[in-house]
């Protein structure tokens, strides 16, 4: 695994491997956005891509329901959506990107750094 992966990402690399098969994590990028509610939140990525996190709610108990979008260009090519307890990331398989897949991971979490987006690719 690459050491430009952040720390707590290494800690899901075997599962990752078992579930999906990869071989390796690089990470793309990362970026941390507010929550605002109403308001959709995004992060841009390299490649004219970007994620946007739309209609989320606060269900308590540390879950948010929210609605995960990635485009390429303008294109919608993920829409879903998902529970998330807070801390615990998502992961999704994206298209197929330079030599490998996009993997995007998303964490919400309290606002001491885990209001965060990360996107990995093997």
């Amino acid at each position: 695994m690459s050491r430009d992966v952040p720390t707590w990402l290494k800690n899901y690399n075997e599962r990752l491997e078992k579930l999906v098969g990869y071989t390796g994590v690089r990470s793309l990028g990362q970026n941390e956005v507010t929550l605002h509610a109403g308001r959709p939140a995004g992060v841009n990525l390299p490649g004219n891509m970007r994620i946007q996190l739309n209609n989320w709610v606060r269900e308590g108990h540390g879950r948010f329901l929210v609605t995960i979008k990635f485009f390429r260009r303008d294109h919608a090519l993920i829409e879903t959506e998902a529970r998330i307890s807070r801390g615990s990331p998502l992961f999704f398989r994206g298209p197929l990107w330079r030599d490998g897949r996009l993997v995007v991971a998303v964490v919400i979490g309290q606002r001491t750094g885990w209001d965060s987006i990360w996107d990995p690719w093997d």
